[in-house]
């Protein structure tokens, strides 16, 4: 496979694997994981465009790794108690209503015209802003209302204008 883009996928599929090896790392090291996971995400974007990498694979696989290392380790914290289950659902709102529009789409009839969803600067957010949260939740054990009730409000607005762009017709969806 070619470097060019290799290295961009790679530093994507980075944040799958340190979501499967968060629940199992011991508490001194599951601060480094978020750490690493927050790098990879802003590298592999940055890494596709530098090296001219760009491809639907990538486009498909960075926010596919993001909802999946946001989501084992909210539900890991969840489990151990730092993190309440309302809370949860607030914060996960943007990737629960992303998950349902792709679903959506998927059972539209083969050869329907489907959505190109791209990248909004309320997804971005969100993203940023839960890996906030869990870092503070991982490093002090909670986080301040303030923070969480942040992160709620953007993966509301988050989840309201992907749900938009699911349900407009394909053409005006670019």
């Amino acid at each position: 496979m070619n470097h060019r883009v290799l290295i961009p996928n790679a530093l994507s599929a980075a944040r799958i694997v340190l979501g499967v090896a968060f629940p199992f790392a011991a508490d001194d090291s599951r601060l480094l994981i978020v750490i690493v996971a927050m790098l990879s995400d802003g590298l592999d974007g940055w890494a596709a465009r530098w090296l001219h990498g760009e491809t639907d694979v990538g486009r498909w696989l960075d926010p596919v790794a993001d909802k999946f290392f946001v989501l084992i380790v909210a539900a890991t914290l969840l489990a151990e108690g730092a993190l309440h289950p309302l809370w949860l659902v607030g914060i996960a709102a943007r990737d629960i209503t992303v998950l349902l529009g792709m679903l959506y789409v998927l059972q539209r009839p083969p050869g329907s015209p489907r959505p190109k969803l791209r990248p909004s600067w309320w997804g971005k957010s969100t993203t940023a802003s839960q890996f906030v949260v869990l870092l503070v939740l991982v490093k002090m054990g909670s986080a301040p209302v303030w923070l969480l009730a942040l992160t709620t409000l953007l993966s509301l607005v988050a989840a309201g204008d992907y749900a938009l762009r699911f349900l407009r017709p394909p053409a005006a969806t670019t």
